[in-house]
């Protein structure tokens, strides 16, 4: 059966191309529409400071015991991981030689000295000549440094606590043969620790004598340890541009120990510093932007250089200045010289401003 052909007569393809043309002008309409957007004014905030670094802690006294001498063990008194007094026995050498040698020096030093009171009566009586008596002075003397020698070499055989402190594990037993230099353990001082730390020369100006500093370890999760700066090194490193900051931490109840890794943080008195909220940055490569605001609602694209970040806020070094207004929510759907439809924000979208004190974290 044959079927009629489908033709177009009268007003049909004037209304298509209506119809096409209409719907063209509502998509163009709204591509070309104004963006609804949030603004944010550019505002000052007094953020304070914080400087943060990594150090490592070590006691404030730390020793090897290590004999001058060669000899044999006779008394250990090395009880491990114990905390000892000044000038506690440590570590005894087998000391008969050296001990008679020395008996020796001290009777030889006692019959000059006899033998120098005798003559000093004779003298008295011109028995004897001046000469003489100065020759028996200078062996007195001379007997007398030998003496001293001695003794400084018997005490060698013994080994004491320089200062109370800590000592370390040991491997040695009572009969060993040990050789001069040979480390038999360590001795800290663990009452107060040293943490050691690098900061930026940016940062020179900020860093004091004396000034407080708190620190955590992962080995004491939710504990906040407080130390005060002791020194600071007067050079800096030409290669990493830092230098080194050295505080003192109290340790009384011994949870620091030598080598823990610490994260150390220095309060900075509050600055005033410009603060947008953190959605309203960009990133092209490694610039970062904003998009500025103009009384006549429209975007402006403004490279920017910024500093900490607290929460939903960055600081801003440069670029901006107070009271303008950039992009909040929104940012995405905005290009340069658009202009945009400002709209209030959502209660739940709407940051919060930055009060003091802030948790910040510097940039140092």
């Amino acid at each position: 059966m044959h079927q009629p052909e489908l033709t177009t007569t009268g007003k049909n393809p004037a209304i298509l191309r209506a119809i096409l043309l209409a719907t063209l002008v509502a998509l163009t309409s709204f591509a070309f529409a104004a963006p609804a957007v949030t603004e944010f004014p550019v505002m000052e905030s007094a953020l304070p400071q914080k400087l943060v670094a990594l150090g490592n802690l070590s006691a404030n006294q730390s020793i090897n015991i290590t004999p001058q001498i060669e000899g044999r063990i006779v008394n250990l008194y090395l009880p491990q991981g114990a905390r000892v007094p000044a000038g506690k026995l440590l570590v005894q050498l087998d000391d008969r030689e050296q001990a008679a040698i020395t008996a020796q020096a001290r009777i030889d030093l006692g019959e000059a000295k006899r033998q120098l009171a005798y003559m000093e009566k004779l003298i008295s009586k011109k028995a004897i000549s001046v000469e003489e008596i100065q020759a028996q002075r200078a062996r007195v003397d001379r007997l007398g440094a030998a003496l001293q020698a001695e003794q400084a070499q018997l005490d060698q055989y013994i080994l004491q606590a320089p200062f109370a402190g800590t000592l370390s594990f040991h491997d040695q037993s009572v009969g060993a043969l040990i050789n001069a230099g040979t480390v038999l353990t360590t001795l800290d001082d663990l009452d107060t620790m040293k943490l050691t730390f690098k900061l930026p020369e940016s940062s020179l100006s900020h860093v004091v004598r004396g000034a407080t500093i708190t620190a955590t370890s992962d080995a004491w999760p939710g504990t906040t340890f407080t130390g005060t700066i002791d020194s600071i090194n007067p050079r800096i490193d030409p290669l990493s541009l830092t230098f080194q900051v050295r505080a003192m931490l109290a340790n009384p109840d011994g949870r620091l120990l030598p080598g823990m890794l610490m994260r150390t943080e220095i309060e900075l008195p509050p600055q005033k510093q410009l603060v947008v909220p953190a959605r309203s940055i960009m990133f092209d490569s490694n610039q970062r932007y904003v998009y500025v605001i103009n009384q006549q609602n429209k975007v402006a694209r403004r490279l920017v250089t910024t500093g900490q970040t607290n929460g939903e806020y960055i600081v801003v070094l440069s670029g901006l200045s107070a009271g303008e207004r950039v992009v909040n929510e929104g940012v995405v759907k905005v290009s340069e010289g658009r202009q945009v439809q400002i709209v209030s924000p959502s209660p739940a979208n709407e940051p919060s401003l930055p009060s003091s004190p802030l948790a910040s974290r510097g940039t140092f």
